[in-house]
């Protein structure tokens, strides 16, 4: 079977972060941006700056959950994640932006207006954090096999990991760019915990107590990945590509999470 003809059934997917990062030419000094608001069209609902230090880090709601831009010397990171609100909802026992699908093409078309207009850029990312749901860790480990077609996983272990890069060309670029493709697969229990303070004195506060909720364990399915350009690279990126070079690292992360570990 080629790698074109793998496919796994029903793949179900939820986004539980998405992020863009690049790193600027050594050239590039970031004061002050409005990327904020020429990127998402208003402005954020907070801001932290320490100019001194060339840090800025601003937060908004964006797709009903939360998207932060945090900038620093060489690099910046837009992040997609999950809204205080579901956090506060004791009754979601996995805390999800939505289904991969729809949240990386929005995420994409968001972030391609930035990178039409971002600084000299060397290096450009994209991280995912997906999660499938689950009953239970055998059954984590049973969907796992079909993703991990080269590994065999023995259902009565327990805390299995596996990581791995299996870099590709880059397509339908005028430069010669090598992407590295890092996947990481786990099976992880969320469970849902609550806090109780008593009141002591000023001097020996009494200790919160913490309390697990009946039955509110959530398994899932664990896909971490990082789909990047080169490390090494020094020269700048051919900026008229960068959409489309993102777009390439979006695809290839939609290709592992529906076809899973292959080369």
């Amino acid at each position: 079977m080629t790698n074109t003809e793998i496919t796994i059934a029903s793949p179900n997917w939820q986004v539980e972060s998405a992020r863009l990062t690049v790193f600027f030419s050594r050239s590039v000094s970031v004061v002050n941006p409005n990327w904020w608001a020429s990127t998402i069209g208003s402005e954020p609902e907070s801001r932290t700056a320490k100019p001194a230090r060339g840090e800025y880090v601003e937060w908004g709601n964006y797709l009903n959950n939360a998207l932060t831009l945090s900038v620093q010397p060489g690099r910046a990171d837009w992040i997609l994640s999950v809204s205080q609100a579901q956090f506060e909802d004791m009754e979601i026992k996995l805390k999800t932006v939505g289904p991969l699908a729809s949240v990386a093409a929005d995420f994409e078309t968001v972030m391609n207006v930035w990178l039409k207009n971002c600084p000299s850029i060397i290096r450009l990312a994209y991280g995912a954090v997906l999660l499938e749901p689950v009953a239970d860790q055998r059954a984590g480990y049973r969907r796992l096999s079909q993703y991990l077609h080269s590994v065999k996983i023995d259902e009565s272990s327990s805390d299995f990991f596996y990581q791995i890069n299996r870099p590709r060309p880059l397509q339908g670029s005028k430069e010669s760019v090598t992407i590295n493709r890092l996947s990481r697969w786990s099976v992880q229990a969320a469970q849902a915990v609550r806090m109780a303070f008593s009141l002591g004195s000023p001097s020996v506060p009494n200790p919160p107590v913490l309390f697990t909720q009946p039955d509110s364990a959530a398994h899932a399915c664990r896909l971490e990945m990082d789909l990047s350009t080169p490390a090494s690279r020094e020269n700048e990126l051919v900026p008229g590509e960068l959409p489309a070079i993102f777009g390439e690292l979006v695809s290839l992360g939609s290709e592992i999470a529906h076809r899973g570990d292959i080369p």
